[in-house]
């Protein structure tokens, strides 16, 4: 029996490693680079000098009354672009009474607004959906004969940065296409609700770390960068040299984006993951670092999150395999995408990994049958090091976007028990078994392997207003954005302002800012002077 349960030791640390390997790798190389990573940005020169393109934002909508309308009143109101130059097409379905309806007034009240009602009645598939709206695109451009400069890709329930659209249209004067981070947002929740913000914690953690620090390494060594999904962008000519080969989207897919990233990425175009940080002022009142990117809430229940995660499984692990001709990649390319898809295997690993763990350190209290102890101490000794590097780093990845205080609940919950990482792997082990169950048993009359029906995320509102006010510009975000004041010269302003007296009358007496300049900026915030000829009689505080 012990050797039994050895050798199980030896097996499951084998397959530990085998899983982790590639993310010591990844790790170390983010570590050596993370210099020139955080120089990449653009500058505000680049940003000043751009043209702003025109773009034409798709979003797939099926049951979002009450969410995809709001999103696209609060991006208009929020973003930092010309309103001419941006267009919404929401691809709705006619058996979608109320979310139709919505998107309908919308759309006669914003001409900018379109209204794409699918063919068919829903739900079809993501990937059906976008192709309907990119057929109305195009219809659209041959009758304006004007076509778009860039296609970008986002999500019913987004909170769009305000600059999110100026990197597009930066960015893609030089990229093929443009990938910003996904930044997951913690619901206002109970405390007896702990286990559901855990839930919601573990999205963060993993596309912080994933999109802050992995996708950078794997740019920075030419290897596959895959869309998100949202926040992507392409320039109009990537997309029609797709649409020339057929379908722009693979609609038996349930990962769209990373199936369309994937078959561009083996025709020479490169997704370009941008991580940008920008100094503006928090909710106290200091400045502090923002990552560029798109938020949006994730479920925060097991069973929810066990859901989306097995599609995202199913469809990066197990459909992507086959379109895919092996003799056609280089060694690298296969290495990377095995990245990708071993999780189909090695997330089953905690299924057996966490009893046996559990099973040894009572059997050795205990007086059960149990491994050598000197095995156990160097297999277990060699886990928690490689655990403890991998946290460290997450904790790194989730601090830049959330704080030190989050990063310590994401690592360190009870004492050296990392609550959420554990959480995580059983979420992630759970939707792994789903995947596999939805492959080899697919609903009744669907053949092994085939792509089950849209089974999306359920949403009954967008997010809370006091969000929304938390990604609103106000004056001393932009004098930073456009390198007016210096973060330190903005502190001081902050620190010695009066209450009630406005930040920009601050900045004048300390001769930081020339009333010109003020002007210009208070007009870029959608503010107004309350008495035009007189700046320094600022009625409304702009640092608020």
């Amino acid at each position: 029996m012990s050797e039994f349960i050895g050798a199980m030791l030896v097996l499951v640390c084998f397959g530990y490693l085998v899983a982790i390997f590639d993310d010591l790798i990844f790790d170390l190389t983010y570590l050596f680079r993370r210099g020139r990573f955080r120089q990449t940005g653009l500058s505000k020169e680049e940003l000043e000098s751009d043209s702003p393109k025109r773009i034409a934002v798709m979003v797939a909508a099926w049951q979002e009354a009450g969410v995809v309308a709001e999103m696209v009143k609060a991006t208009y109101r929020l973003m930092r672009y010309p309103e001419d130059r941006v267009e919404f097409f929401i691809g709705v379905y006619p058996n979608d009474e109320a979310t139709l309806r919505e998107v309908r007034e919308l759309s006669k009240s914003n001409p900018r607004v379109h209204c794409v009602v699918n063919q068919r009645p829903g739900p079809t598939s993501k990937s059906q959906n976008l192709n309907e709206v990119f057929a109305f695109i195009q219809d659209l451009e041959n009758i304006r004969n004007q076509v778009f400069d860039v296609i970008a890709i986002h999500d019913a329930e987004d909170v769009i940065h305000p600059y999110a659209f100026r990197f597009y249209s930066a960015l893609l004067s030089r990229k093929d296409m443009v990938q910003l981070p996904v930044i997951a947002m913690f619901p206002k929740l109970p405390r007896w609700r702990w286990l559901n913000r855990i839930v919601a914690g573990t999205y963060a953690d993993e596309f912080a770390e994933s999109h802050l620090h992995h996708m950078l390494v794997r740019e920075s060594f030419g290897l596959f960068v895959p869309s998100a999904g949202t926040g992507f962008a392409l320039r109009r000519e990537v997309v029609s040299f797709l649409a020339a080969e057929g379908p722009v989207f693979r609609e038996g897919s349930l990962t769209e984006d990373y199936d369309m990233s994937l078959r561009l990425w083996q025709k020479g175009f490169r997704v370009h993951f941008h991580v940008q940080r920008l100094k503006r002022i928090d909710d106290r009142g200091r400045v502090c670092n923002e990552v560029v990117g798109i938020k949006e809430y994730f479920p925060s229940e097991i069973r929810t999150a066990v859901k989306q995660k097995a599609r995202w499984i199913y469809g990066i692990t197990m459909q992507s395999p086959k379109e895919i001709k092996p003799k056609r990649l280089s060694l690298k390319d296969r290495l990377v995408l095995w990245r990708d898809r071993k999780g189909k295997y090695t997330n089953l690993i905690h299924f057996v990994g966490y009893p046996l763990a559990l099973y040894s350190v009572l059997a050795y209290f205990l007086g059960w049958p149990h491994a050598d102890p000197r095995l156990m101490l160097v297999l277990s000794g060699g886990v928690m090091l490689i655990t403890l590097e991998r946290l460290l780093m997450r904790f790194a990845a989730i601090k830049s976007v959330y704080g030190v205080a989050e990063a310590l609940q994401a690592t360190l919950v009870l004492p050296l028990f990392p609550l959420r990482w554990f959480v995580g792997n059983i979420i992630n082990a759970l939707a792994t078994a789903r995947a596999w169950r939805m492959y080899f048993w697919p609903a009744r009359g669907a053949r092994k392997g085939t792509a089950p029906a849209w089974d999306k995320t359920e949403r009954k509102s967008y997010v809370p207003a006091e969000v929304l006010e938390s990604v609103r510009r106000r004056l001393g975000d932009v004098l930073l954005f456009y390198g007016d004041v210096s973060p330190q010269e903005l502190a001081l302003a902050l620190r010695t302002k009066p209450s009630g007296v406005p930040l920009g009358e601050i900045l004048l007496r300390n001769q930081t800012l020339d009333p010109d300049r003020l002007r210009l900026r208070i007009t870029e915030t959608q503010e107004r002077l309350q008495n035009e000829p007189k700046v320094s009689a600022l009625a409304v505080d702009y640092s608020d």
